[in-house]
């Protein structure tokens, strides 16, 4: 039997916690819809001084996991401002986190119709 979603979120959250990240669990509401499901924090010294890293991340189960309408919708924003979300699906895939975000691996040519596109596209698709 495949594990739930919820399962797979609490052995992530605390693999992550064990190795150093400040994580916290989001819920959302009707008026938050899109939110991916935990934020992390780490700070890593490097050469003497502190790197950052700030991840949104959502967890899938590995297999017949999909992307809602509204993370669609809310993650093609956030891309395109430079806001990365982080797709993981067990334990172990923490390294993941110091690459770049993989929800576009995610990403089915279904979705394209959550995202409304720009006027200028809109005009060369009809040209």
């Amino acid at each position: 039997m495949a594990k739930k979603e919820s399962s797979i979120q609490a052995g992530i959250k605390k693999e992550l916690i064990r190795l150093g990240w400040h994580v916290e669990v989001l819920s959302c509401n009707a008026y938050q819809v899109g939110i991916p499901d935990l934020y992390a924090f780490k700070v890593i010294y490097e050469d003497g001084n502190p790197v950052e890293y700030h991840r949104w991340i959502d967890v899938k189960r590995p297999k017949g996991s999909t992307l809602t309408k509204h993370q669609c919708q809310k993650w093609s924003k956030w891309d395109a401002k430079g806001l990365g979300v982080w797709i993981l699906t067990a334990e172990g895939q923490e390294h993941l986190l110091f690459e770049p975000c993989n929800w576009r691996e995610w990403w089915k040519p279904r979705y394209d119709k959550y995202v409304a596109k720009k006027p200028e596209d809109i005009l060369k698709d009809l040209l």
